[in-house]
């Protein structure tokens, strides 16, 4: 396919001269090129911008496996967990021909998901000896409950990663059990949710201490499922993540619940005059809503999540008064 080489080539070209393979304006301008020719010909524009940003990802990813190294998936991977995102991360290795092991506290459970992935489970100390790396797709509670304390004597000598949202409350105590239990630690953050398909998305990767050895195997690994590794520091995650995930979220949410409550009150159905935008926007908080003890947990952990709503809220009082003036 015609459109797969010129993918190789241009991802090629960006691990030559260590560029980022996620290029944002470059997508946006494919895709009005796209809509306008769309509007030109009457074609249906949600269907075509679906195909279209189908094609990109699967550019993305074409670019981003390129840049891995190869000779990885003699590796197997211990997936400590059974929840979506673990079964949507499971799935994208097993694509790509890795051998993954299910497991967790409740074994039975694991077992439920492996058969749907058509994998192996076990429990935790079964698992763990037969994997070289180990991903813990646990909430932030299983983590200050105690949970990876009492495992970690398994994962001596092991790369072990997390794919927690928000660090703050968990990072250093992994660090401490890794340098106390002998592995190697990176925590990640995927930057797309157990509804999103991996392949062309970015992850975050915070080394800890133990994870700098480890970190080029890292990122090749999530390299070779499509994904693109974006280095970080523990402190300019949760910074970021405040921004563009907790004030997102929240200012979706409290346009949802505002939305319903004027048009309540104004005796309006906002349904039958709903705009492409507005469904658009509608869309998302529906994605949002199926994954909010998620949102709730990245919403209370993150240190600075208080910070941004309150600028929030100053910001559009500030902007309100300023409309009101005309200006």
């Amino acid at each position: 396919m015609k459109r797969i080489e010129i993918a190789k080539k241009i991802g090629e070209l960006k691990k030559k001269h260590g560029l980022y393979v996620l290029d944002l304006l470059r997508e946006e301008e494919v895709l009005m090129y796209w809509r306008s020719l769309g509007v030109k010909y009457g074609l249906p524009i949600d269907a075509l911008n679906e195909i279209v940003r189908s094609l990109l990802k699967l550019s993305r990813s074409v670019q981003i496996k390129i840049q891995s190294g190869l000779g990885l998936k003699e590796k197997a991977i211990c997936m400590v967990g059974y929840g979506a995102m673990s079964s949507t991360l499971s799935q994208a290795f097993i694509n790509e021909g890795y051998k993954i092991i299910i497991t967790g506290r409740d074994v039975e459970k694991a077992h439920e998901v492996a058969k749907k992935l058509g994998v192996a489970s076990g429990s935790i100390e079964e698992a763990l000896t037969q994997c070289d790396v180990a991903i813990l797709a646990i909430p932030t509670q299983a983590f200050l409950e105690g949970y990876v304390d009492t495992i970690a004597g398994f994962l001596k000598g092991k790369i072990v990663m997390d794919i927690l949202s928000t660090k703050a409350a968990v990072f250093k105590r992994v660090e401490d059990l890794s340098e106390r239990h002998n592995f190697n630690y990176v925590s990640t953050h995927p930057l797309f949710g157990p509804y999103t398909p991996p392949r062309g998305e970015r992850i975050v990767l915070i080394p800890s201490k133990t994870g700098f050895a480890v970190i080029d195997y890292v990122q090749d690994l999530w390299k070779s499922i499509g994904v693109e590794p974006v280095m970080s520091t523990l402190e300019e995650h949760e910074k970021a993540m405040a921004i563009i995930q907790v004030l997102t979220h929240f200012m979706l949410f409290t346009y949802r619940d505002a939305v319903k409550s004027m048009a309540e009150e104004l005796g309006i159905d906002v349904e039958k005059f709903a705009t492409a935008t507005y469904r658009d926007v509608r869309a998302v908080v529906a994605r949002l809503e199926k994954i909010k003890s998620v949102v709730r947990e990245i919403e209370m952990q993150n240190p600075y999540s208080h910070y941004v709503k309150t600028s929030l809220a100053a910001f559009l009082k500030e902007r309100v008064s300023i409309d009101a003036k005309g200006d």
